[in-house]
């Protein structure tokens, strides 16, 4: 046999609970309404290579244009913009393509030196990079050494 007091007491107790709960979400809205929103994401590790691929295509660009007839420069300089849609497919959040100013005239030399630079540059990316990534930079590496295998 129960008791009516404890009967009683339970159901306050319980409506209690439930009530409680029931106004949870209501009063963890009301933070986050007072609160700051959240930073932006941090630029991913790879921006800065992006732009590195960026800046070596508009050097093939002002090369082609210097030399029309250099065929290898604009298989060359199609590898290049493969990679960098590559790098942005991987990319969080993804980059925004912001043009690289071109210089007025690039000479072969130049083109070799900022393909070996850019092959050294995607070397250390691919060693500094998580698992998941260092494969596709990794081919970006063995890219970038045979091109200097075919550049004049």
């Amino acid at each position: 046999m129960s008791h009516p007091a404890v009967g009683k007491s339970r159901r306050s107790l319980l409506r209690s609970v439930f009530t409680a709960a029931a106004a949870a979400p209501a009063l963890a809205a009301c933070d986050l309404l007072d609160s700051e929103p959240p930073p932006p994401p941090p630029p991913d590790q790879l921006t800065e290579f992006y732009g590195q691929t960026a800046a070596l295509i508009q050097t093939y660009e002002t090369a082609i244009a210097a030399t029309p007839a250099a065929a290898i420069l604009v298989t060359v300089r199609d590898a290049h913009k493969a990679h960098l849609a590559a790098l942005a497919a991987i990319m969080k959040p993804a980059p925004s393509g912001s043009p690289v100013p071109a210089s007025p005239s690039t000479p072969r030399g130049e083109v070799r030196q900022a393909e070996q630079q850019a092959r050294l540059a995607a070397i250390e990316a691919c060693m500094t990079a998580p698992p998941n990534r260092a494969t596709l930079l990794g081919e970006i590496a063995a890219a970038r050494a045979c091109h200097l295998e075919v550049l004049p």
